[in-house]
Formats: structure tokens, sequence, C-alpha cells
């Protein structure tokens, strides 16, 4: 995967994670968080396939009414600056 592809998905992540969000909320506000998690292959330094990594994105309602995206790669929180060198070092950029 290259490095604009990692982007282009993170971006989609966020859109399913807020249409699932919406589509759990939407005539009353359950509070219910709106989850996507997206699957990407890992590869070791041959470049042959060696498993996958789990990005989730998790879109809630804060107390202010606003909406918090949270990520998280294999179950691990991570900031969304931090998903890409992660991403890196678990093998799944193979440029």
């Amino acid at each position: 995967m290259k490095t604009t592809d990692l982007l282009d998905s993170i971006k989609l992540s966020e859109q399913i994670a807020l249409e699932h969000y919406q589509q759990l909320n939407d005539v009353v506000d359950y509070r219910l968080p709106g989850v996507c998690n997206h699957y990407f292959a890992k590869y070791d330094l041959n470049g042959t396939r060696d498993g996958e990594i789990c990005l989730t994105c998790k879109v809630s309602k804060t107390v202010k009414g606003q909406l918090r995206y949270t990520f998280q790669i294999n179950g691990k929180r991570i900031a969304y600056k931090e998903i890409w060198t992660k991403f890196n070092l678990l093998g799944g950029i193979c440029d």
C-alpha cells in the first residue's frame, strides 16, 4: 500500500463511521458510537504477506455536542498523526 492509499482509506473510514453513527442515532440520540473497521495487508521485509492490520475509527458525541473521532490500530488507541508511522513500523506500507 502506498502512503496516498492509506490517507484515502483513513478518510473513507471516517466517512463510513460517521454514516454508521448517523444511522444508529437518527431519530433519538442514544449516544451509540459509529464504528468502522478497515483491514489492511501486512508485509514482512521480503515483501510477502504476513497477516493483516486492523484500523478502527469510532465516532461519538462529546458532552458539548461535538463529534469526536478516535482511532485504534489492532485494538490499541492511537493519535491521528501517528497512524502513518505505526503502519510503517507494522509493515503496512509497501512502496
